[in-house]
């Protein structure tokens, strides 16, 4: 009996917790400040996401967050850092679908798969069995924006204002309610 207890708690503290190794936030965790020597000032970053179906998610990191070539004064934005191993953003798919459906207008969800070696070809497969109606990313671009992000642990969820400002950090698979809290105040900001 306190075997299957054990074991009980560990398989409940997995999916709490989320997968990959461990995290902590900090002040890094976003757009981190890569410092030269002598100037000390911010570099930004520029990225360029590759779709499952060819487009092209472009953005530049900045101090207070990440400036959308698309979307910026348009939507917010969640990037949502999975893969498809991760048992955790698994049953996050079903949740972000109806965000995205009832925020479609002020709100876009970009995934990004992250170590995961895939074939576009499984990932559209994986996107038509979850019925998933946001873009997914693949590609060296997708490893270069999670060590900018400070990616630890997946599931992570970064979101950003309309204006690209960052709102809040996710870790694991965040409630719906806590989702859809900060979403009303990245659409409102």
């Amino acid at each position: 009996m306190k075997n299957v207890l054990v074991s009980l708690f560990a398989v409940l503290a997995f999916l709490f917790i989320g997968c990959d190794g461990g995290s902590t936030i900090d002040s890094k965790s976003l757009a981190k400040k890569k410092i030269e020597e002598d100037n000390k000032e911010f570099i930004s970053q520029s990225f360029l996401l590759l779709t499952t179906d060819e487009k092209i998610i472009g953005f530049k990191s900045t101090a207070n967050g990440l400036d959308f070539d698309e979307f910026k004064g348009k939507k917010a934005v969640i990037i949502d850092v999975f893969a498809t191993w991760c048992p955790p953003c698994i049953e996050a798919i079903p949740k972000l679908r109806e965000i995205k459906e009832k925020y479609k207008d002020d709100l876009e969800i970009v995934s990004v798969l992250f170590q995961d070696e895939k074939t576009v070809e499984e990932i559209q497969e994986f996107i038509k069995e979850y019925q998933i109606n946001y873009p997914i990313t693949m590609g060296e671009e997708n490893d270069k924006l999670a060590q900018e992000l400070n990616v630890r642990k997946i599931p992570e969820m970064f979101l950003f204002s309309k204006d690209g400002k960052f709102v809040h950090k996710f870790i694991g698979n965040a409630p719906k309610e806590e989702l859809e809290k900060y979403i009303k105040i990245a659409i409102e900001n």
